[in-house]
């Protein structure tokens, strides 16, 4: 299934992050509250917080970790 919001172009800009964080950010952010809300099981909402990450993304993402 797939949602649809329509974001302010600023948006990404005041969170200070760029369009695929956001997009995760989101993602995670609803996965917490439906579990928390008890409409999804904490299984689920491990499953529906995944964020699939492409080659680069994910090199990048090891390179921002290794820093920390």
């Amino acid at each position: 299934m797939q949602v649809t919001l329509n974001i302010p172009d600023f948006t990404p800009l005041t969170l200070n992050n760029d369009l695929q964080e956001l997009k995760q950010t989101i993602k995670l952010s609803s996965a917490l509250m439906l579990f928390k809300n008890g409409k999804l099981s904490i299984e689920q909402a491990s499953d529906f917080a995944i964020i699939s990450y492409d080659d680069e993304e994910l090199t990048n993402e090891l390179q921002m970790m290794q820093t920390l």
